[in-house]
């Protein structure tokens, strides 16, 4: 049953802010500017922990992560953990290993 009061899931809602497609499109190059320039990096996550936002801010879009969206948190094998939406975390595991730094 769906709830007319309940927002949209997070992951939708942040898709669909600015026009949809194109802001998923602007989403997967501003993400990719990041890899590509060293500020996210290019490696697998060592765990994965999946949760409601705890507020914090996304590493990959620098918007804060509200309780009802869903927060990724990856532990890096090289050390520190980064938080993102799951949107963007889907994103960057997409494109990390596609992107050449150099």
């Amino acid at each position: 049953m769906i709830d007319a009061h309940r927002p949209p899931s997070s992951r939708v809602a942040h898709r669909r802010q600015g026009g949809g497609n194109v802001q998923a499109a602007g989403s997967v190059y501003g993400i990719r500017q990041k890899i590509l320039a060293g500020h996210l990096p290019k490696e697998n996550c060592r765990m994965t922990w999946y949760g409601p936002g705890t507020g914090g801010v996304c590493v990959a879009c620098e918007r804060p992560i509200a309780a009802d969206d869903v927060e990724v948190e990856c532990d890096l094998p090289t050390g520190g953990t980064i938080r993102l939406h799951r949107g963007c975390y889907d994103i960057w595991v997409a494109e990390w290993p596609t992107c050449d730094v150099g």
